[in-house]
């Protein structure tokens, strides 16, 4: 029998019973429904996609938001509304209860041939085709609304859709409203750009939405309440209103910590609406990969025992079945955390006997993809506290690097067995939590400690456990400033390292580019310079391991130090200032590596006559560091503060930073000479400052023959003290060496020659202070070396204008400073305000042939943040265009 085509009235009989009916009305929307626009955007693009797919699991409030829609737009739109049941799996009741629906629309002009269709027990391709044709009659645009698609499993309803989807009536927009992607031809619609995608992602509500939801149903949550609620619920619709309804009002806060998925009315829902509709397999599969927060797979698969976990995961992403794609092809899930709750207590509940091995496998997957932390984590959930600690070995130097939190985490159940139950693996477990917090007391007692289990660590983990209780006794000897112990354990271990065979000790390349890396500090604070450079080099070859990125910047931190204190000022900038920007960039601004980046920078900064921004970037690193923190590095910005302090020509702030100095070597047990020395030369400038030389000469005593920065500096404070004195015999006597031989530190060097030229001078001998000015001249002007010149302004008088530059260069880096002097122009005028970090940056680009547009690629902003940027260096300069402001910075020593 074929359909019927001729003319029917549709009576009020069994063939639209009142059931039927009702599935064409379109549901209303709730009164506390919040209006989300952003949903009524999306649902917009259906008149221009042949189908809208709105597709989610059980509770994402499809119908609500596409009711929501309908609401807004019907006074424009025609829509039809059908809710889908088993029963229109025939398709002449499909096609029977879509037509009621359009008929009821009102897009159906009086008379049309749309009227005329009767769906009868057959109803084909053909009779499909002809109703097809009947749509373009249609009076004016209309939405089918085509709710619980997911229903229908007929192929040949499903073929009738397809086709209407592909033929696309001029006048229809179809959107289907499903738990499951129906069988439908999505990826050609997709590729086509014919398709409209609404997912359980979009239904999700924002924190926003949340909180108007809340809202009106009477909860005014607090923002860390919300947050908590949002989390626990992913923002799914549904677990939020049940949230809701399961609230405490009187305790809102212990109410919200105790959602979970085992809640009554939400383990009711999930286990009705998701779980139970799972096939045996499935549940069993979620069951089993419950244990775990993200899922691919691979790991699926070691978890079942099967090698299906692909097709299941993506059976249950089809099926919406609140399993969330982390990615676009499905190779990583997440379960929702309301279902993930639910089935672990199921698991818990009815197979608690699996958890620990599936733990275990866990653990073991994890170890293999080179993720051991995650790995301790799952072992120590197993209990099992050997595999647990073998695999801390493996990794413990991550403590080190940026992994330093999330290690000290992972490890706190072991280290909390430390007390009940010692052993290796809790003790070093228990260091680690120290070291992270900081508590080097303790770190110290329980490496103690640590070494009466050594003889228990498995053979082949042995070494590895050895040179990780050194590097632990390393990082105490930073705290407490033993630099001479620093560098006889550092060492120890790389000759231990050297001579261990790789196969007993993994991590060879880590723990011989840390013990590395503090035998170079410990070598800069003691005066070995060459070595120290040495030593950083062959650390930096070391840690090349991406897991490697903040030690490898504390490498690069001390060899900017290294560079600032023999005078390299321009290298040690080059290494400092991207250091920091990487710090500021990776959240890092906190670590201990800033210490040593902002003593590089506020040295670099102070030698080039940049008091201001000096005492900024030395204040960043002060604020970073305590007195647990690296005892060394903390005293070198202290005594760089009394030295800006005194650029500054600020006596009283200079002796107070000095007395902080003071009280920092009063708490240091055994502080290096070279430290001793070099805070005795800035405290001695600061009495100079003060007006109080003699003291200074008291305070600075016996020089020492040594060749090293401190000893360097500490000869020129002495020097310019004596020279207060009018002692000229005794500026030269303590200056000789300088002259004798040549020293590796440029800016003493430059000090030395410049109160040498006074000397002459004051002698009458101008060929001799001429030289000695010219030297100092050929020694500054390559690093910008501006500080001997600021501080000796007064002193330097009719030498520097009478100076007769060899270049040009030389000429302009000369000339502020005869303005400065006595009977000069007067001085030079600092910039208007300081230019910013950035501005300086833009400043560095201005001398080359780059446009603005070439600038801000190589910085990665726009051209017009350049040309912003421009403008203020032109402003705070006072110039009027390019050329001019690279003159006045080269003047300024800015460049």
């Amino acid at each position: 029998m074929t359909a019927r085509l001729e003319s029917a009235p549709l009576p009020a009989d069994p063939v639209h019973p009142a059931s039927s009916m009702l599935r064409i009305r379109r549901p209303s929307s709730a009164p506390a429904t919040v209006r989300r626009r952003r949903l009524d955007a999306d649902l917009d693009r259906t008149h221009g996609s042949a189908l809208t797919l709105v597709s989610a699991g059980p509770g994402f409030g499809k119908t609500m938001a596409v009711s929501s829609w309908v609401d807004q737009r019907r006074a424009t739109h025609a829509f039809a509304w059908l809710t889908v049941d088993p029963g229109d799996n025939s398709a002449q009741t499909f096609w029977s209860d879509v037509l009621a629906a359009i008929r009821s629309s009102g897009a159906v002009p009086a008379g049309s041939a749309l009227d005329d269709i009767s769906p009868a027990t057959v109803f084909g391709a053909r009779e499909v085709d002809l109703m097809l044709d009947r749509f373009d009659a249609l009076d004016r645009p209309l939405v089918l609304i085509l709710d619980d698609f997911h229903l229908i499993t007929s192929p040949d309803v499903l073929a009738a859709v397809a086709a209407l989807v592909e033929h696309r009536p001029r006048r229809l927009r179809l959107v289907i409203m499903t738990r499951a992607d129906p069988v439908l031809p999505l990826h050609r619609l997709r590729i086509t750009g014919r398709l409209t995608e609404i997912r359980g992602r979009h239904l999700a509500f924002t924190p926003g939405e949340a909180a108007r939801l809340l809202a009106a149903e009477g909860l005014e949550l607090a923002s860390d309440q919300l947050a908590d609620l949002y989390r626990r619920t992913d923002g799914w619709p549904a677990g939020l209103r049940l949230a809701a309804m399961s609230l405490d009002r009187t305790d809102l806060a212990g109410s919200i910590e105790r959602l979970t998925g085992t809640d009554r009315v939400i383990a009711e829902y999930l286990l009705e609406e998701v779980v139970e509709r799972l096939d045996p397999a499935d549940r069993e599969f979620l069951l089993r990969t419950s244990v775990v927060d993200r899922l691919c797979a691979d790991l699926a698969d070691r978890l079942t025992g099967g090698d299906d976990g692909q097709q299941v995961i993506d059976r249950l992403v089809a099926s919406n079945a609140f399993v969330t794609p982390l990615d676009d092809a499905n190779r990583w899930v997440a379960y929702h955390p309301l279902l993930r709750d639910l089935v672990r207590h199921r698991l818990m509940l009815e197979r608690s006997a699996l958890v620990p091995g599936l733990n275990r496998r866990v653990a073991a997957w994890l170890a293999e993809q080179g993720e051991p932390i995650a790995s301790i984590r799952y072992a120590i959930r197993a209990q099992d506290w050997a595999d647990a600690g073998r695999t801390l070995l493996t990794c413990a130097p991550r403590i080190l690097s940026a992994d330093a939190s999330a290690l000290a985490a992972a490890v706190e159940p072991m280290a909390s067995r430390s007390a009940s139950h010692p052993g290796l693996y809790e003790l070093i477990a228990a260091n680690i939590v120290h070291l992270q917090r900081q508590e080097f007391t303790a770190l110290h007692h329980n490496t103690l400690d640590s070494r009466q289990y050594l003889d228990t660590a498995p053979p082949d983990l042995r070494s590895t456990a050895t040179a990780l209780l050194d590097l632990f006794d390393i990082a105490h000897c930073r705290m407490t400033g033993d630099s001479g112990r620093l560098i006889r354990l550092c060492r120890d271990i790389r000759a231990t390292v050297r001579d261990t065979p790789r196969a007993h000790l993994p991590l060879a390349r880590h723990i011989e580019g840390m013990a590395s890396t503090n035998l170079g500090v410990g070598q800069l604070w003691t005066g070995d310079e060459p070595g120290a450079e040495e030593s950083l080099a062959d650390a930096e070859r070391h840690l090349t391991e991406p897991d490697m990125e903040l030690p490898r910047l504390g490498v690069v931190a001390y060899r900017s130090v290294l560079d600032a204190m023999v005078g390299r000022y321009g290298r040690a900038e080059r290494q400092a200032r991207p250091g920091l920007d990487l710090v500021d960039r990776r959240g890092w601004a906190s670590e201990a590596q800033v210490l040593g980046l902002s003593l590089a920078m506020g040295m670099t900064l102070t030698a080039r006559g940049r008091a201001d921004q000096a005492t900024a970037v030395l204040g960043r690193g002060l604020a970073v560091s305590t007195w647990q923190t690296d005892r060394l590095v903390r005293l070198g910005l202290a005594i760089s503060s009394v030295e800006a302090a005194v650029l500054r020509a600020d006596g009283a702030a200079a002796l107070a930073a000095d007395a902080r100095v003071q009280d920092g070597l009063a708490r240091t047990p055994a502080p290096p000479d070279p430290v001793r020395r070099w805070a005795a030369a800035a405290g001695a400038a600061a009495l100079i400052t003060a007006g109080r030389p003699e003291q200074a000469i008291d305070r600075l005593g016996d020089p020492g023959d040594e060749h090293n920065f401190a000893t360097a500096w500490q000869r020129v404070w002495l020097a310019r003290a004596h020279l207060e004195l009018h002692q000229l015999a005794r500026v030269e006597e303590i200056l000789r060496p300088f002259v004798e031989l040549p020293w590796r530190h440029r800016e003493p060097m430059v000090t030395a020659q410049l109160l040498l030229a006074v000397v002459a001078d004051r002698h009458h001998r101008p060929g001799a202070a001429a030289n000695h000015l010219a030297t100092a001249v050929e020694l500054a002007h390559p690093e910008a070396i501006r500080r001997p010149f600021l501080l000796l302004a007064d002193r330097l008088g009719h030498l520097v204008r009478q100076y007769r530059p060899a270049d040009d260069r030389s000429g302009s880096f000369i000339s502020p400073f005869a303005a400065l002097a006595p009977g000069g122009a007067g001085p030079v005028a600092a910039p208007v305000e300081d230019l910013t970090e950035r501005e300086l940056t833009v400043l560095r680009y201005l001398p080359t042939m780059l446009k603005a547009g070439e600038i801000g690629a190589d910085l990665h902003i726009s051209v017009s943040t350049v040309k912003t940027h421009m403008r203020s260096i032109y402003r705070k300069l006072e110039v009027g265009n390019r050329r001019q402001a690279v003159e006045r910075a080269r003047i300024l020593s800015l460049l």
